[in-house]
């Protein structure tokens, strides 16, 4: 689409030539905020999830009452705090590590906490629709933060770079890390 684009020199950004190094050194910031945003919509998500699961009846109990409900939302709690930790310690190694997140060693684990959060996110949408039933999927009303969470997940699982080329970069950053003559 843009072959062969002349700009003006005064309208360079940066070094000629060095455009995509620019772009790269977004991507770890994009990467870090699209965790955050999914791991907090997926919190209130979850939220409304309880809530419709104390206060909706079925057979004259909650269904909070019954054990394939309560399993799915502690599934979920529990991956959520997961994930919360997994953002806390990369956003301490970005403030505290030399050169910050686009330093050389935060590339992996930051596209390994994006690659984890959307994968998981996925499975905590959809068991948040599975309890919502029909109300999970209506853009109003009671459902409207978990259809919405629901949605927002497969974007985000494309921005900011898509799961496999993510899991690909973390394993390879791994790589230029690890002893080469490490055997077992």
């Amino acid at each position: 689409i843009m072959n062969n684009v002349k700009v003006p020199v005064e309208n360079l950004m940066g070094k000629e030539g060095r455009g995509f190094m620019q772009i790269m050194y977004n991507f770890n910031h994009e990467r870090w905020l699209i965790a955050q945003n999914l791991i907090g919509q997926g919190r209130a998500a979850l939220a409304d999830t309880f809530m419709w699961a104390r206060q909706r009846k079925i057979f004259g109990k909650s269904l909070i009452d019954q054990p394939v409900i309560r399993y799915k939302l502690a599934s979920s709690a529990a991956t959520l705090e997961s994930l919360q930790t997994f953002l806390e310690a990369v956003t301490y190694d970005m403030c505290k590590t030399k050169g910050g997140a686009v330093g050389e060693r935060l590339a992996g684990p930051i596209a390994m906490l994006k690659y984890q959060t959307t994968r998981a996110s996925w499975k905590i949408a959809d068991d948040c629709v599975q309890i919502l039933g029909g109300r999970g999927i209506t853009r109003t009303g009671m459902g409207a933060k978990v259809e919405g969470f629901k949605n927002y997940v497969k974007y985000a699982a494309i921005y900011g770079g898509s799961e496999e080329i993510l899991a690909d970069l973390s394993v390879r950053q791994a790589m230029r890390a690890f002893p080469p003559e490490a055997k077992l």
